[in-house]
């Protein structure tokens, strides 16, 4: 049985963050202001919390009163190892923007087994520095704060392929409503759909607390004829109270879907939709 590891980050990263969850009032919209982007010293396989810093200290940088604000990490150099971020941020149609790029994430229910024809694929190095057989494609990373000061996201999508072994595709929420505070130590819990497909099956893994949510994921598993398991999730136990995400995940023969390419999941959008709004600081 799998075991997710926790993350434990500083109380010092949670006091900052806490901190840039406020607005700044020391800025002043300007009428032609437009979506800008910035360079940031970030590789693509950067930490969660690595990632957590760059988004939240450009967003106290340049948030405004009252307004919402959307911060992106987008890939730079898609497909080259090493490739970095570029920070894009927009404080004029913070909403709208935000909106359009969880709309497209929500759509994007595809896998498509012919991956290396496609852009934004890093491939994992050898000894001798040639591609190996596994690849990685890291995806932009989108927060926004609104008008209240509530922080959405941060909202992923992951890929990743082990030659024509398998692929799989996930979307992660890491926001602060998810973590645990104890002791001055802040511990990161994620929330996270997964399709997966190999030759023989096509799976689906659900990662939350939400009971309801995963009773309807229990019964689209068995519409689907698929089996049911249960994974240990991420998990940290302290003075004897364990505190846990369960997973929960979906086995289906892959014969029924005819080996089609792409493969497109029928759930993907229900619960990537879930896992989207779900992402919210109180």
């Amino acid at each position: 049985m799998n075991t997710k590891k926790i993350i434990p980050l500083s109380f010092a990263i949670m006091s900052v963050m806490g901190a840039f969850t406020a607005c700044s009032d020391n800025k002043v919209v300007g009428a032609d202001e437009q979506p800008s982007t910035v360079a940031v010293s970030l590789p693509l396989d950067a930490t969660s919390a690595e990632k957590s810093a760059a988004l939240m200290a450009k967003m106290n940088e340049v948030s405004r009163p009252n307004r919402a604000t959307a911060v992106f990490l987008t890939s730079a150099i898609a497909g080259v190892q090493g490739g970095q971020y570029v920070l894009t941020y927009d404080t004029v149609n913070a909403r709208q923007t935000y909106e359009d790029a969880m709309q497209t994430l929500i759509n994007n229910d595809v896998i498509d087994t012919s991956y290396l024809n496609g852009n934004g694929w890093i491939c994992s190095k050898t000894e001798d520095g040639t591609c190996g057989s596994s690849y990685r494609k890291f995806g932009d990373v989108y927060t926004m704060q609104d008008e209240n000061g509530a922080l959405y996201g941060e909202i992923f999508v992951d890929e990743a392929a082990w030659g024509s072994r398998s692929q799989l595709k996930t979307i992660y929420c890491f926001n602060e409503v998810h973590w645990l505070t104890v002791e001055n130590e802040l511990f990161q819990f994620d929330e996270h759909f997964r399709i997966s497909i190999d030759k023989k099956y096509v799976e689906m893994e659900f990662e939350t607390r939400d009971s309801l949510i995963t009773e309807q994921f229990i019964q689209d598993c068995a519409a689907e004829n698929g089996q049911i398991s249960n994974m240990a999730g991420a998990r940290i136990t302290i003075n004897g109270v364990t505190q846990k995400d369960p997973v929960v995940k979906c086995s289906i023969s892959r014969e029924q879907y005819r080996y089609s390419n792409p493969y497109q999941n029928p759930y993907w959008k229900k619960y990537a939709a879930y896992v989207v709004n779900n992402c919210k600081s109180n």
